[in-house]
Formats: structure tokens, C-alpha cells, sequence
């Protein structure tokens, strides 16, 4: 284009060869490096988001600059080593070659839905990692924990789009729980996520029981053998107005001529500990509900919270092999996952006349790769009129323990997710995640737009089926 449309356009480069991250831009609507993709006839390219743009697609990046003079991105060290070579963590020593491989092309910055909201609390991913290279250098003496905390280290969502568009596969997000987990570690935690810790230590669940009710395990759990086990997860387990989920899986399950096994022993999947950074609290957690399963003689577990299927099928595995030697004696499917691979459990559905769209949790479509089934799910409803939403994926903003340390910024995103909305005339919104259910029905409210329901897929295929 440049040399021969038009000469001024204005660009940056520098490397070609995708080390500098100068050539940073949106390329057919997502960030990433222009020297790595091809030139075809039809593109579109803009200017990176969250960042001004000076002209055409560059971009001002001397803001992120100039923070990162206040950040001391150099090794800072006082105490000599007692003897060399010097001892070094293999764990530490990969986690700092990975952050390594940061360009600080801020395509992590572009996708980020905490810096649309809010620039001057959060480093942004791109700082995190940067900060993190040090934090995980053993030589380093500077507490990198205390300065990734004080530049908003639990303002992240933890929703993983950075993850996705990092052009050299660093995992931004999970980089973000490491320094959380040093910060936990090292005893400086804040308050709000202190007590998480200790109910979940205490009670094995990340909330509390329901006043003067019993939960969903209390009342339904079973510890017959059979096939297929369901994991209920806390937030339906305690939730009152969230326990018709579960209810309504039973039913479609049952209805398909399946037995379903509800172990009463199952506690927290373990994600919530993981998102704030308490590590070391989860291992127990992990064997109890593995240990539960495998006693049940399940060979296959669904999950109707997405977040507890991230770390049924993520951190369980990894934690089980290590403590015990094997993998899960068990394979982990969602929900919508488990219907559409059981093609019989979606023919002949009754009709339900519903304009309805989906919204994709960060959990779901980034955690687990599963974007087509709830899709698939809700096509298959005879006069069900399905309507995608602009930007289904985009964060609620409820994710990464963000609603416990800045409520206000929780809000301005959902704020933004309910804008996608305007206009789409719809009658309810679905999606498989329970936390996201409790934050999009308060953006809901607070919009004025009580009409619309915010649906789990069980609960729309059971009242498909006519069973609730």
C-alpha cells in the first residue's frame, strides 16, 4: 500500500521478522504482527485499540513507556552470592523464559477489556509479563509482587484474551495468577481475598451455604454407581436461585435414559483459588473430588459451570498426575459438550418460541476450546430464532475474582457488554457459565432491561422437553 497506493500512509516497523513488535495492529478485527500475515486482496487493518492513535495504524505507546521507568525493569540486586554456580528453580527458570518472549507488541493491550475501562489502575498485561521476567529471575532481590500488586495485579479478569492473541504464545493470564500466587505466598494477599481463602479452607466451598436452606448436594446428592457423574460446582451447589440448573441437567439427563451419579462428597473445583493465587490450597481439594468420582465408578463427569470445567479438565489432570502417578480414571465433558456428542439426546426436540443469543464465557470458549456446541445446542430447538451477539465473547467483566478487589471497574465492563445488546430485541440470553448468569442479570436490571432472562442451556433444553 505504501509503496504504491499511497505514500504517506503511516505505519511502524522495524525487524520484519516479528522480534521489534513494532508492526503491531488489528488485522481482519484481531491483533497481531503484520509481518506475519500475508498480503491478500481482501483485509482490513486498523490501528490497535487502547492505545492513541498518532495516525493511520500508528499508535502512541510513550504512555505504557513511561510507566515502565517506574517499574525498575532491570536486575535489581544487592547480596552476593554465597558460592557459585548459584542454585536455580527449574519451575521459576521456565516461567522466566516465557515472559521473556514478550516483544511488547501490546496486542495483550488491545484485547484487553480492563484497559478499555480503565488505563490508570492497571499495568495491563504487557506490564504484568514484563514485570514477571524479574519476579521469576532467582538473582532478582527487588519484592516484584508488591509492585505488580500496587500496579492493579487483581484488577485482571483472568479472561484469557490476551492469551489468544499473543503472537508468541505467552499466556499473560496465567502469568498474572503466578505473581498472584507469590504475592499469597509471601502473606500480602488483600483482605477480600484472604477470606476467600479461609472459607474455602474451612468449608471447601467458595461461598457461603444458603441461609435456613439446604444446598443442591443436601437435598439430591446420591452415591450410586454408575456411568456419568454430575459435578454441581459451589456457586449452583449454594446458590438459591441458581439450583434449578442443576435440577434442570438431572432432568434432561434422566430424560435421556441416563443415571446420573451425584457424589454428596464433592467439594470447590479448586478455580477460584487458582484465579486469586492460593495454589498450594488446591491439591486437597482436587483429590476429594477426583477420589469422589472414582468411588461413583464414573467414567465420564459433565459440568454445568463452565469455570469448574476449565479445572475439571485443566488442573485436575495435572495435579492428580503428580500426586498419585496416573491420569483421571475419568473423562470430563460439558454440559452442551455431552449433548452434541449424544446426537440421539437432540433429535425430536419440541418447539419453543424464543428469540434468544449466547453469550461465550472466557472459561468456555478460550479455557476449553468450546465455541460450536451451545450453538449447536440451541439450533437444534424447532422455532427457537437463535441471534448472534456482537461480540459474544467479550468479558462480562465477573471472572478472575475482579467483583471481590474493584467492584467499580466489574461493572464499567459489563456496562459495555450490555451496550451489545442495544438494539437486538432479544427475549433471553444464554450461557453455560453460573457466575456469568449472576453478573449479566444485574447489568440487565440495571439497564431497565428486566424482560430479557438470562438462561443456562439445561434449563432452556428442559423446558424444551416440557420437564420444568
Amino acid at each position: 500500500m505504501y509503496e504504491k497506493i499511497d505514500g504517506t500512509f503511516s505505519f511502524s516497523y522495524c525487524c520484519r521478522n516479528s522480534h521489534c513488535g513494532l508492526c503491531g495492529a488489528k488485522i481482519n478485527g484481531k491483533p497481531g504482527l503484520m509481518c506475519r500475515e500475508a498480503a491478500r486482496q481482501e483485509m482490513t487493518l486498523e490501528p490497535l485499540d487502547n492505545l492513541p492513535v498518532i495516525r493511520d495504524l500508528m499508535v502512541d505507546r510513550q504512555e505504557y513507556e513511561n510507566r515502565k521507568d517506574s517499574l525498575r525493569l532491570f536486575l535489581d540486586r544487592v547480596n552476593v552470592p554465597a558460592k557459585q554456580p548459584e542454585k536455580i528453580d527449574l519451575e521459576d527458570l521456565e516461567n522466566f523464559k516465557v515472559a521473556s518472549r514478550c516483544v511488547e507488541c501490546y496486542c495483550c493491550v488491545s484485547s484487553c477489556p480492563v484497559l478499555y475501562e480503565n488505563k490508570h489502575e492497571y499495568l495491563g498485561p504487557a506490564g504484568m509479563v514484563q514485570l514477571a521476567r524479574h519476579a521469576f529471575d532467582p538473582r532478582d532481590e527487588l519484592n516484584r509482587d508488591v509492585v505488580a500488586y500496587s500496579g492493579g495485579l487483581y484488577n485482571c479478569t483472568t479472561c484469557g484474551k490476551c492469551t489468544e492473541v499473543c503472537p508468541h504464545n505467552i499466556a499473560p493470564a496465567e502469568i498474572i495468577q503466578l505473581l498472584r500466587a507469590k504475592l499469597v505466598a509471601n502473606g500480602r494477599a488483600p483482605r477480600a481475598v484472604n477470606q476467600l481463602i479461609e472459607m474455602v479452607k474451612d468449608s471447601q466451598k467458595s461461598l457461603p451455604p444458603p441461609k435456613g436452606k439446604k444446598s443442591f448436594l443436601e437435598q439430591n446428592a446420591n452415591a450410586s454407581a454408575t456411568k456419568v457423574g454430575l459435578f454441581v460446582g459451589c456457586v449452583i451447589d449454594y446458590d438459591v436461585r441458581l439450583m434449578p440448573i442443576a435440577v434442570a441437567a438431572v432432568k434432561v439427563l434422566q430424560n435421556l435414559g441416563i443415571e446420573i451419579a451425584i457424589p454428596p462428597e464433592q467439594v470447590c473445583c479448586g478455580i477460584p483459588l487458582k484465579e486469586v493465587g492460593a495454589h498450594e490450597q488446591i491439591r486437597e481439594l482436587v483429590t476429594k473430588n477426583v477420589e469422589a468420582f472414582k468411588k461413583a465408578s464414573c467414567n465420564q463427569v459433565i459440568t454445568i459451570c463452565s469455570s469448574c470445567g476449565l479445572s475439571a479438565k485443566k488442573i485436575w489432570p495435572e495435579i492428580y498426575q503428580k500426586a498419585t502417578g496416573n491420569g483421571l480414571p475419568f473423562e470430563v465433558k460439558d454440559f452442551c459438550e455431552f449433548l452434541v456428542e449424544n446426537p440421539l439426546s437432540l433429535e425430536g426436540l419440541p418447539g419453543l418460541k424464543l428469540k434468544a443469543t449466547y453469550h461465550d464465557p472466557c472459561s468456555l470458549k478460550r479455557g476449553q476450546g468450546i465455541y460450536e456446541e451451545p450453538r449447536q445446542v440451541l439450533r437444534a430447538i424447532p422455532e427457537l430464532d437463535f441471534v448472534e451477539m456482537p461480540e459474544a465473547d467479550y468479558c462480562c467483566g465477573g471472572g478472575g475474582g475482579l467483583r471481590l478487589t474493584n467492584l467499580e471497574i466489574s461493572q464499567c465492563i459489563l456496562k459495555r457488554k450490555m451496550s451489545f445488546l442495544k438494539d437486538m430485541d432479544v427475549e433471553a440470553i444464554v450461557t453455560s457459565c453460573p457466575t456469568c448468569i449472576k453478573q449479566l442479570t444485574v447489568g440487565l436490571s440495571k439497564q431497565r432491561l428486566r424482560s430479557i432472562k438470562v438462561l443456562h442451556p439445561a434449563t432452556l433444553v428442559a423446558q424444551t422437553m416440557g420437564l420444568i
